[in-house]
This record gives structure tokens, C-alpha cells and sequence, in this order.
């Protein structure tokens, strides 16, 4: 509860990502450039845009590439910019990109200030591999104990536990998993089968706002959303 309310005291004092028609303002966020793409985590939000390729964004990737061993790595950066709403690149329909009116700099080593603490909730799956997770039978989830570095949670169908390992603010990694063994009906069983394959990938973690996603490599597999704050 006491996150919640400070949670909003900082979205009400400061514009976020997505908001309408945003002028430019500052914004801190994590972002990582893979395959000629940029993308950005709003910090305060949670909410996960492309960056346009224009204006400063040169001085971005040029910051985030020489600020970063491995490709795919979040990097938390710093930068004046603005939410426009646009055709999508690829498909139809339109979509929200930030684009970079003036970088700032980039930090190695920091995450979001502002963010749900593993310990702190029940993580509910909501989207997997970039899909919405499907409503029948129970939500997966997950529960992290950070001391004993113990994740436990549920496929959905199969009850799970296990250790993982985490260092610096992002990095993340899930040790073989045990879980029970019920039969589980038909696409509960498909999207168990890809929730565990998408935690034993997983390489890096980004927590924002009430958000935690895993990365593969630069790419995001698993995304969930914060419950039960103590």
C-alpha cells in the first residue's frame, strides 16, 4: 500500500510516457538496442516504447554501444523527448515511439529508482513472448525470496519452485525448476511448456513502476505485473 501511494504522488508530479500528446520533457528509462531496434522502459510507468531512429537518438546508440560488453543488455539512460503517435513500421494500425529530442547520458550499473521490489509482491504473467496470456484456469505467477535467492509460483496448471540467481540491477538467471506433476487440459499445457522454456532463458531482468520483464537476450519473453504489494 505505502508503494502505491508513493507510486502516485511521483506519476502526479511528473509526465509520463503514453499520456496524450506529450511536449518534450525529461525521461529516465532502460533501454536496449538489438537488431537496428531501440526500445525504452519508462521508469516511472513501467510502459515499454520504440524509440524513432531521428533527431539525437544517433547520440543514444552511439552512448548505449559503448556502454555496454554484451548486445541486448539494458542500460539505464537519461534524455529529453517526446511520445508520437505514428503507422507502425511493420503491419497496420498505428503506435506510440519516443522520440529522442536531446540524450543525456547513460549509467552503468543503475536500474529504476522507482520499482516494485521482488520481495515486495505476487508477479502475475500477463503477456509471454510478446502475447497476452490466456484467461482459462489459474493465472501463473510468480514469489520471490531474495535471501535465500528461492523463486516459488505457479504454470498455471503445475505448482513450481526453484533457486535463481540475480546481480546488479538487471541481470537475472533461473536454475533448473522443479514442479508438480498434473495433467494439464489442452493450451494451459502449450503455454506452461513455453512459461518454463521462457524462465530458463531468461539472461537479464527490467523492473519498473509496478512491471517486472525477463529478457533473452535482449529480447522479452515474459512480462508481469505486480500483486499483493506488502
Amino acid at each position: 500500500m505505502r508503494f502505491f501511494l508513493a507510486l502516485s504522488l511521483i506519476l502526479a508530479a511528473h509526465p509520463t510516457l503514453g499520456a496524450g500528446p506529450n511536449p518534450s520533457g525529461p525521461i529516465d528509462g532502460i533501454y536496449i538496442h538489438l537488431a537496428d531496434t531501440g526500445v525504452l522502459t519508462d521508469c516511472r510507468t513501467g510502459k515499454r516504447v520504440t524509440v524513432a531512429m531521428e533527431a539525437d537518438n544517433t547520440a543514444l546508440e552511439r552512448a548505449y554501444l559503448a556502454g555496454t560488453a554484451q548486445p541486448g543488455a539494458p542500460l539505464w539512460v537519461s534524455l529529453l523527448g517526446h511520445i508520437e503517435n505514428r503507422p507502425r513500421q511493420e503491419g497496420s494500425g498505428r503506435e506510440e515511439v519516443l522520440v529522442v529530442d536531446r540524450f543525456a547520458r547513460v549509467e552503468q550499473g543503475r536500474g529504476c529508482a522507482r520499482h516494485a521490489e521482488l520481495s515486495s509482491a505476487r508477479w502475475r504473467l500477463v503477456r509471454l513472448e510478446g502475447q497476452p496470456v490466456s484467461a482459462a484456469g489459474t493465472p501463473p505467477f510468480l514469489q520471490f525470496s531474495p535471501e535465500q535467492g528461492r523463486l516459488t509460483g505457479s504454470t498455471g496448471c503445475n505448482r513450481l519452485n526453484g533457486e535463481y540467481r540475480g546481480w546488479g540491477p538487471s541481470g537475472f538467471t533461473v536454475l533448473p525448476l522443479a514442479t508438480t506433476r498434473m495433467a494439464c487440459p489442452g493450451t494451459q499445457a502449450e503455454q506452461e511448456t513455453r512459461f518454463l522454456d521462457a524462465l530458463s532463458r531468461a539472461t537479464h531482468r527490467i523492473q519498473a513502476g509496478t512491471s517486472l520483464e525477463l529478457l533473452a537476450n535482449g529480447l522479452p519473453v515474459a512480462r508481469f505485473e505486480a500483486e499483493q504489494l506488502r
